[in-house]
């Protein structure tokens, strides 16, 4: 009942301060439409029950068809978050993969906020200390920055509070061993269908843990903790076992190549205590330090970092807070990545910074570390509540620095009213020649009415045109995947950020009149990939259907239910026919 009512409690206190411009009409894609994440999430909603309900290969799909010669993606090398997507299922059934989709951030950082509270519970046996801790992991700015992403990999973080409930229930003997070692691998499990970088950072921690723990516990606890480690580890050769159809397609369709990014998420240390520069509640001083754009996600707060020293002070005899305080110490040590920055200059490499450059962890990101590190800091915190004695002033200042901790969380945080307005385009002439459209974010009425039906045959091929971040996987996705697409955003070392062909999108940003052979090479690449249809999401991109015009490309068009659609006839010719 208790953890009902914290659930309850989390769950209105995300509508109300966070969530309640998704509530009018869940079935409108509000978040980052500018970028490309969250409508490849509200895609793989969709995705995993229409493949598993026709027969398909979930981990890989030729309905989104790569440029190169190669028919289709291996999903196993993407995030589709398979448990969230089948977790959702009956809402996708009901209303749609972007109801879903928008619901599953809703109920999000409530459920981790929840799972963080139910050990903090049973670690401190105290409800108003497990109340205040939920929120530190469940609500911090790890959590709701990637909220405001639509990435859901990346918040659907509950499982691994409940791992540490499940190792604690095994601990305190109110757990038998084999009901842990079941719950533990379908746990693991789940974390490793969820995220992949997750459970790789999740299992590299465990053995730190485990090692600290070691040390920490007394020496007639010692053998307790080495069993402890025999049986997570025959848990996670289960859980392993429960991933071998994931990994062995993963192996089997390995890509031929990569384009990795430079790595940008590195953490600042001025970062984690300066929050957003729209933030600063006054404090004008900071902006020189504030708005550091590529890491949103690490800021902790002075106030709770001051909680935890305080207890790593006055709370060091016990064995659980030498347990824990070490761990963060870690866990934030490895999370600086290569090279210690300060206010976005580098001062030094890190003697341990090389281990991100191992095979696996080079293509992780050290500063989600500091989301683990934020559970950690939540325990802290019930630890530091559920121990108060003396005075009723020492109680008073206990409580006050960790409702100013739980503040300082909650005024860094965006909401999820996260629209961005679409570019416009740079040359003047055709800025003026463009019609006066409203900005929406709606799905155009071409797709919601069916009118898709009448000019497009079933998997036909289609490239979708729009500064709506991967509008054709999520056109795709409402559709029932009704068409096949040319192009659509994987992920960023897969697939290009724009989501478009590159024969498309060297025609895409540039109007006015371009060379001939990207023309030339356009009209080739259109016939070679046997593309039936693109189709120009005008309130987003309308300015892109003026380049076939300039250019001779003589598509026939058609303007109807908020989209131009392009029809390739069967004898489009493969030359530049002369422009009347």
């Amino acid at each position: 009942m208790q953890g009902l009512i914290a659930f309850v409690i989390y769950l209105v206190g995300m509508i109300v301060g966070l969530a309640l411009p998704l509530l009018p009409n869940l079935s409108v894609p509000h978040v980052q439409q500018a970028q490309v994440d969250a409508n490849f999430y509200i895609w793989a909603i969709r995705w995993w029950p229409y493949a598993l309900t026709h027969g398909l290969n979930p981990l890989f799909t030729t309905n989104i068809t790569q440029t190169n010669g190669v028919a289709g993606y291996s999903l196993a090398w993407a995030t589709t978050t398979p448990t969230l997507s089948l977790l959702m299922w009956p809402v996708t059934a009901a209303v749609g993969p972007i109801a879903a989709f928008n619901l599953s951030l809703i109920l999000a950082p409530p459920a981790s906020a929840w799972a963080t509270f139910v050990l903090a519970r049973r670690l401190t046996g105290r409800f108003w200390p497990a109340l205040l801790a939920g929120p530190v992991f469940g609500f911090c700015a790890y959590e709701i920055s990637h909220e405001a992403s639509g990435q859901p990999n990346l918040t659907v973080t509950v499982l691994i509070p409940l791992i540490c409930y499940i190792i604690l229930r095994w601990w305190d003997g109110s757990l038998g061993r084999r009901p842990f070692l079941i719950w533990m691998t379908l746990a693991l499990a789940a974390e490793f269908y969820t995220f992949v970088e997750a459970f790789a950072d999740l299992t590299m921690l465990a053995v730190i843990t485990l090692v600290i723990g070691y040390f920490a516990a007394a020496r007639d606890t010692r053998p307790r903790v080495v069993r402890l480690a025999v049986d997570s580890a025959i848990a996670y050769a289960g859980a392993i076992v429960l991933a071998a159809p994931y990994l062995y397609e993963a192996l089997r369709n390995r890509p031929k190549s990569f384009h990795t990014p430079e790595p940008q998420f590195w953490v600042d240390l001025v970062g984690v205590v300066v929050p957003r520069f729209n933030r600063l509640l006054g404090m004008k001083w900071l902006a020189p330090t504030a708005g550091h754009d590529l890491t949103p996600t690490i800021y902790v707060g002075v106030p709770l970092l001051l909680l935890f020293a305080l207890v790593g002070v006055f709370h060091w005899s016990s064995r659980l807070v030498r347990l824990l305080v070490p761990l963060y110490v870690v866990i934030f040590l490895l999370s600086l990545g290569q090279s210690l920055i300060v206010d976005s200059k580098t001062v030094v490499p890190l003697p341990w910074g090389k281990i991100w450059s191992l095979p696996i962890l080079n293509s992780a990101e050290p500063q989600r570390l500091l989301d683990f590190g934020q559970l950690v800091l939540a325990l802290v915190m019930a630890i530091w509540l559920a121990r108060v004695t003396g005075h009723w002033l020492a109680v008073a200042a206990r409580w006050a620095l960790a409702m100013l901790s739980l503040f300082a969380i909650f005024a860094n945080v965006p909401t999820l009213a996260s629209v961005v307005t679409p570019p416009t385009p740079s040359h003047q002439k055709w800025v003026q020649a463009l019609p006066s459209l409203p900005v929406t974010d709606n799905i155009p009425a071409f797709f919601t009415q069916g009118t898709y039906q009448r000019y497009v045959k079933p998997g036909e091929r289609v490239v979708v045109v729009s500064h709506r971040g991967n509008a054709g996987m999520m056109f795709q996705a409402y559709t029932g995947f009704y068409f096949n697409i040319a192009g659509g955003f994987i992920n960023a070392s897969l697939s290009n950020e724009d989501a478009l062909p590159d024969q498309v999108s060297n025609l895409s940003h540039l109007p006015g009149k371009i060379g001939g052979e990207r023309v030339a090479a356009f009209r080739a690449w259109v016939k070679r990939e046997h593309i039936g249809a693109i189709i120009v999401e005008r309130a987003w991109s309308e300015h892109w259907m003026y380049n076939f015009a300039a250019n001779g490309i003589n598509l026939p068009a058609t303007t109807v239910g908020g989209v131009t659609i392009f029809q390739v006839p069967q004898n489009y010719a493969t030359k530049a026919s002369v422009h009347r």
